[in-house]
Formats: structure tokens, C-alpha cells, sequence
């Protein structure tokens, strides 16, 4: 007979078995049924609390859990992890895709920054928003708050915030004084790629993660003012806003999500006409 005959049968059967099997180990684990004539077992009909280590566990109530304040120390202990986090699993395919806008941006980085996007009124406050102890100070008060407040979500939220600035200007700075690439409106050689652009879309992703699109959409629109008024101001090319907006997007997936140890296995594959890459996502040790 085909499968798809039997299919009911062996649902049925198989939901049997487990029903039996539950009964049995309930069977197994059910405290016997007091004796009339006996005393009364604390927690069971005598209306006292059972001892939280004694021959009846299942009578214990399971702890309420609660959430975990960050300590100060959570500040600053899992930047290690965060910095490796920064380009393992997810992460490297979105670096390699930002990595790719950039150099496709690069083409037009001169016209960019030669053609005027609006007044200077409207976007010289992107200087400050996305300056890094602006961002960082929002974020540290942010955590004081939650500790004020024994909101301890508010305190993660401003965790991940601070340490989501400490990662992607650190790694922004580290490729800053690497690329030695000149501004366009030549002050210094540090435009590669843009700290505020980076600074400006770590929150964005770590407030998005948080709070999901309803924040994110927002977040991620002053993020992208704030890139825009690097470019009007002209202290940064097209390009080096799109590498520091990839930065901060990786610094705050890297604060936020879980596993720092999952990798990613590139490896060629046949596709009809030619050869692809393929990205398989291997869980670390």
C-alpha cells in the first residue's frame, strides 16, 4: 500500500504510544493516594508548604523568573565576543554585500559630492546625531534610566546600545587610520569609512532588533539623514557612508544576537549555465 494509505494509521498509532507512554510515566511519578488513617503529609492535604527538597519535588511551585539587571561590568565584559561576532554567521555575507556597495559607490563618489542635496540648514544637525559621544552618552543614560527605574529590559537596551557604539567606532577607526583616504573637502585623511554613518545605523540596528520595524523604520530614516549630511557637508564620499552604515549595521547584530561561535562555509556550486557560491551556515564548538 502507499504511504499516504497508512499515513492516518501511523499518526493514530504513533499519538497512542505517546498518550501510553505519558500515562505510564505519570503512573511512574504520581505520589500514592494518602491513607485515611494516617497523619497528613505536609503541602498535600494538610495544607502547609511542602519542603523545597523532600520525597515530593513535583509539590515545590517553580521560581518566578525574572528578568536580569545588566551590571555595569555588562558594559564593557562581552566586547570581545562582540568584536568577533562582528563577521561571523550572518554578518559575512552582510559585510561582503556592503563591502560590494561600497566599491560600486565608488564610482560615483565625485559627482556625489559635487552636487548640492538641499540647504545646509537641513542637514548640518547630522553632525551632531551622529557624532559618537552623542550616541554614546544617549546610550549610557539610556542604561542609567533602566537602572533608576529596575526596568531591567531598559538597562539591556542601553547595554546594547553603549557597546554597539564602543564595536563599530573602534572597527571604523581601526580602517580609518588603514585607508588613510582623504576628505573631499580635504581637512584630513580619515574619510574612509564615516564614523557617523556607522555610529548613526548601530542604533538603528539595535533599537530595530529590540523593538522591531516600528522603531527600526524610523531608526534606520535618521540613520540614512544622517549619511546623507556627511556627503552634503562634504566630509565624506558616497562610499565611505555606505562601508560606515555597513559597520554599524554589523556592530549592532553583533551586540544583539545570540551565538557569537556560528560560522558561515563558502563553497562553489553548479547552477544551470555556470558556477555559484554557495553560503552554509556551520554551527562552532
Amino acid at each position: 500500500m502507499p504511504w499516504n494509505v497508512f499515513s492516518p494509521l501511523r499518526a493514530a498509532a504513533a499519538t497512542l504510544v505517546v498518550c501510553l507512554f505519558a500515562g505510564t510515566a505519570s503512573a511512574q511519578i504520581a505520589p500514592p493516594l494518602p491513607d485515611p488513617s494516617s497523619p497528613p503529609v505536609a503541602g498535600v492535604d494538610a495544607g502547609t508548604p511542602a519542603e523545597p527538597s523532600g520525597g515530593q519535588p513535583w509539590l515545590t511551585p517553580a521560581p518566578e523568573r525574572r528578568p536580569i539587571m545588566p551590571a555595569f561590568k555588562d558594559l564593557f565584559a562581552p566586547l570581545p565576543g562582540d568584536f568577533r561576532g562582528m563577521f561571523t554567521g550572518q554578518n559575512a555575507m552582510i559585510a561582503t554585500i556592503g563591502g560590494s556597495a561600497a566599491l560600486v559607490g565608488r564610482h560615483g563618489d565625485h559627482s556625489a559630492a559635487t552636487s548640492g542635496w538641499g540647504d545646509e540648514e537641513t542637514y548640518e544637525p547630522g553632525n551632531i546625531v551622529g557624532n559618537f559621544a552623542v550616541q554614546t552618552g544617549a546610550a549610557f543614560l539610556t542604561y542609567g534610566i533602566g537602572r533608576m527605574t529596575d526596568s531591567p529590559r531598559v538597562a539591556r537596551v542601553g547595554a546594547e546600545l553603549f557597546r554597539a557604539q564602543l564595536v563599530s567606532q573602534g572597527t571604523a577607526q581601526a580602517i580609518k587610520f588603514a585607508a588613510s583616504r582623504t576628505r573631499p573637502d580635504g581637512s584630513d585623511d580619515h574619510s574612509f569609512p564615516s564614523g557617523h554613518s556607522a555610529s548613526a545605523f548601530a542604533t538603528a540596528t539595535v533599537l530595530q532588533k529590540e523593538f522591531g520595524w516600528k522603531a527600526g523604520i524610523p531608526a534606520f530614516a535618521v540613520a540614512g539623514w544622517v549619511a546623507a549630511s556627511r556627503v552634503q557637508m562634504q566630509r565624506h564620499y558616497l562610499s565611505d557612508v555606505i562601508a560606515g552604515a555597513t559597520v554599524g549595521i554589523l556592530a549592532g547584530r553583533s551586540v544583539t544576537v545570540g551565538p557569537r561561535n556560528a560560522r558561515f562555509s563558502v563553497d562553489p556550486m553548479p547552477v544551470a549555465g555556470g558556477i555559484g557560491v554557495s553560503f552554509t551556515r556551520v554551527a562552532g564548538k
